[in-house]
């Protein structure tokens, strides 16, 4: 006999596997925490690419891509807070600041 997941309240898995894409489309597969922040899933993906070569060091956000819409994401939010779920693709963005004129 079989069980399922465990269904109780408060039970969830603790981490998602992603697909993380650069600007330049290169993509790599990684594990995070669902309670991991923003900030640090971008650290842990630009090291990555940084390393591999596949992308120059900047200041990088990333964005969640939804039903063909990006939605960004806060560097100060935890990846739960977008409900990020297995095989969903983030896209690294170039943040630079705008600047007038």
């Amino acid at each position: 006999m079989t069980t399922a997941p465990d269904s109780s309240p408060g039970y969830e898995h603790d981490h998602v596997r992603t697909t993380v894409r650069t600007p330049a489309g290169a993509s790599h597969t990684f594990t995070f925490e669902k309670s991991e922040l923003v900030v640090s899933a971008i650290a842990t993906a630009v090291e990555h690419f940084v390393k591999a070569h596949e992308l120059g060091s900047d200041d990088y956000g990333l964005a969640l891509i939804r039903a063909g819409e990006a939605v960004p994401m806060l560097d100060t939010d935890e990846l739960r807070a977008y409900d990020v779920v297995d095989e969903d693709v983030l896209h690294l963005i170039v943040e630079r600041p705008q600047v007038d004129g």
